[in-house]
């Protein structure tokens, strides 16, 4: 009795789900719908597919946890494929003009595409051949719904390890038929990649070879192939294919082909998203290994200290600690320029405002790093260089106006800094860069000049702010669209430092920029005197 009372409470809440999606449905192919979206009056509407499998997905969350109790007295196993044809014909409705195409269909969400795959499991799995039927209903919907598609990391992980491995078997084996032999060749496809996780898990002779045929197109594959190398002591053959699979990551089309040692691979991210990390730094690893192998030990502590960088970058203890175990001079040669290379990558990424001319030159972030090694024996000579470019930046403007950004990083990483918050908050906010504090980047340059020491110099740098920051501030007249919110905020920050500097600049904005009132509308705003 419980259990029917469970059931009852349990369909109510789905069909309550439902009469959700079927309003929002509803919405698709109206011109004047919620999912017909116009960016400007002037401009056509057009369908927003996006906006759309969000709507939906935030229902299949809910829907998800209920499926294996609704499945039986729902009785209907079309459930899903019927209400995709019918998204899909809403979405052909909208009218001609709004020229709807199919590559502007809607690709549904996660959660939406795990309810539609598990209901089709659960129609397929009493079949007498379940893995061929539950494939049978996938390709359905893949082929014949032009306007909607599956996600397909989802699709990946639901044949690959949601499926009974005799499921798994008996769709690779229907993969291997010629019936079902198409798009296998396209390796960014989810019925490539399915079948190949297949091969992996039930022919690894022909996973293999896969790999092989299509390292070309995806150097993911390349990784496979250099493991079955290595295990066969091929380690020659195994430098090949290290070549080669770095060659196609990083698109070089050309004969050309990058070794560890040549330039530091971190500068060439653009080429990698954030998750092959971990990949592309096992591959470096891999290499070291390799080449130690085949005695090319540069190659080797070149590749390894690269594996180290491109994984934790802003990791200093763990790229300096990796750097300080190569003593043998000559190895070290090998990696100086790439440990130099890492060091201006630091300076990049630590100094926001950077330009072409600072980045030219050293920065007080490369001392501190060639510091870092052997604080106590190269404490004082950074202490030195730092007084000595303090000096500098006091005494000439000109140097100040280049290498301020510099100066920025260093006033909010040095100790104490904290304080310049309360004594001068707007200079604080506006001035010093913006930082999230729990990064590594930000605790490894506060560590080190804690390390260092310059805890005294703060009020030496405070002196050069002081003396040079109204030659920075920016010009009123090159304003966007009359906002003048930034240079206000500028003016405020000088004004916490010099009142003097202040006034002079307010008089030479009086006489240059007397007719522009939003500017001293904006002024008084900020509680500026004028």
């Amino acid at each position: 009795m419980e259990k029917e009372k469970y059931i009852q409470r349990t369909l109510e809440y789905w069909n309550s789900l439902w009469r959700q999606w079927d309003n929002l449905v509803f919405e698709v192919g109206d011109e004047e719908g919620k999912y017909a979206v116009q960016d400007a009056h002037w401009e056509p509407p057009y369908f927003d597919g996006f906006t759309l499998a969000e709507d939906l997905d935030q229902i299949a969350v809910d829907m998800l946890p209920l499926i294996d109790d609704v499945y039986a007295p729902a009785k209907n196993p079309v459930l899903f494929s019927e209400a995709l044809e019918e998204i899909a014909a809403n979405i052909t409705s909208y009218p001609e003009w709004m020229e709807v195409e199919s590559d502007e269909g809607s690709t549904l969400g996660v959660n939406t595409t795990r309810c539609i795959l598990k209901w089709l499991w659960l129609s397929s799995r009493n079949d007498s051949h379940p893995g061929q039927a539950f494939l049978d209903k996938v390709y359905e919907i893949e082929d014949n719904l032009s306007m909607i598609s599956l996600d397909e990391n989802e699709s990946v992980d639901f044949f690959t390890k949601k499926l009974p491995n005799e499921v798994c078997r008996e769709i690779y084996e229907c993969f291997k038929s010629d019936k079902c032999r198409n798009n296998f060749d396209n390796v960014y496809t989810s019925r490539h990649k399915i079948k190949h996780l297949y091969e992996k898990q039930f022919n690894p002779a022909e996973y293999l070879e896969t790999c092989r045929k299509h390292l070309a197109e995806n150097w993911h594959y390349g990784l496979p192939l250099v493991n079955d190398a290595v295990n066969q002591g091929d380690y020659q053959k195994a430098e090949s294919l290290l070549e080669e699979t770095f060659s196609r990551s990083l698109n070089k089309g050309n004969n050309e082909t990058w070794f560890p040692e040549t330039s530091l691979l971190l500068d060439k991210r653009s080429y990698f998203r954030e998750g092959n990390k971990e990949e592309i730094s096992g591959l470096l690893e891999l290499w070291a290994d390799v080449s130690k192998k085949r005695g090319n030990t540069k190659r080797s502590v070149a590749a390894k200290l690269q594996s180290v960088i491109f994984q934790t970058p802003e990791d200093w203890s763990a790229v300096i600690g990796e750097y300080k175990k190569t003593q043998n001079s000559e190895l070290k040669k090998a990696i100086d320029p790439l440990f130099a290379q890492w060091q201006n990558e630091m300076a990049r990424r630590s100094i926001p405002r950077i330009t072409n001319a600072l980045f030219s030159s050293e920065t007080w972030i490369h001392w501190l790093i060639e510091a870092e090694p052997d604080i106590t024996g190269k404490r004082e000579w950074f202490t030195e260089k730092l007084s000595v470019w303090l000096d500098h930046l006091k005494k000439d403007t000109n140097i100040f106006v280049k290498q301020w950004p510099s100066l920025a990083r260093l006033t909010k990483d040095v100790p104490g800094s904290e304080k310049l918050n309360k004594q001068y908050p707007t200079f604080f906010k506006i001035v010093l860069p913006d930082d999230y504090t729990m990064s590594l980047l930000y605790k490894a340059r506060c560590s080190g000049l804690q390390k260092m020491g310059v805890d005294s110099c703060l009020s030496t740098i405070m002196d050069i702010w002081k003396n040079h920051l109204r030659s920075i501030i920016p010009d009123p007249a090159n304003a966007h669209k009359s906002d003048y919110t930034y240079h206000t905020q500028w003016m405020k920050a000088l004004y916490e430092l010099s009142h003097k500097d202040y006034h002079s600049i307010l008089n030479q904005w009086h006489l240059n920029h007397c007719r522009r009132r939003n500017l001293w509308r904006d002024m008084r705003t900020q509680g500026l005197p004028l």
